[in-house]
């Protein structure tokens, strides 16, 4: 079986970007008036973060991974989302900072597969089901996009899946475009690889 490809080196804008501290990723922050976003790398997570992490997501994606060719299976699914190199945007209330409502997890990857590129992946972006609907999901493309280009990044990419309509549209009126790596549309794949230029 062969290593599996590490997408965290390959170019000086990705490396020194997986070198930056979490002080320094959140000086791409912009202040929000109703919420604390807070940027902390996987390693520094305490066990309470990672577990609302874990809890909203499961909450909000179990039935669509139990449906899906991914298959519901929390370890692997941990493994990906805690990974390393995962850098995490966690959102609180201004008057509550124990209660997480939102998160995006993300990774700075270089893909040399087509074009040489310097990728922002979102691996998740989720808000509490309480919280949704309230511009959070907004606010949190936002900052990626400004991370991404303050640290040199070419693009954001994620993955979605095509049953996901409502997650399907957020990112298209985003301007999300179906990637060059994507399965097509006709194809049996039931995911969308999307992305965005920065």
């Amino acid at each position: 079986m062969s290593e599996e490809k590490d997408l965290s080196i390959g170019s000086k804008e990705v490396e020194s970007a997986n070198k930056a501290s979490a002080s320094k990723i959140s000086k791409s922050l912009v202040p929000h008036s109703t919420h604390i976003f807070k940027v902390q790398l996987a390693g520094s997570l305490n066990e309470a973060t990672r577990d609302s992490i874990w809890s909203m997501f499961e909450a909000n994606m179990r039935t669509m991974y139990k449906g899906s060719s991914f298959g519901w299976d929390p370890p692997k699914k941990q493994e990906e989302l805690f990974n390393r190199h995962s850098r995490f945007i966690l959102v609180y209330p201004t008057n509550d900072t124990e209660s997480l409502v939102a998160f995006t997890a993300f990774r700075f990857e270089f893909e040399d597969e087509d074009d040489d590129s310097n990728i922002l992946y979102c691996y998740d972006l989720q808000v509490s089901k309480t919280s949704q609907r309230h511009g959070l999901g907004r606010a949190l493309m936002n900052h990626l996009a400004k991370i991404g280009a303050d640290f040199g990044m070419d693009k954001i990419m994620l993955t979605v899946f095509k049953a996901n309509k409502r997650a399907l549209r957020f990112y298209n009126d985003f301007g999300f475009e179906m990637d060059l790596a994507s399965p097509d549309d006709e194809d049996e794949e039931d995911y969308k690889l999307l992305s965005k230029s920065l």
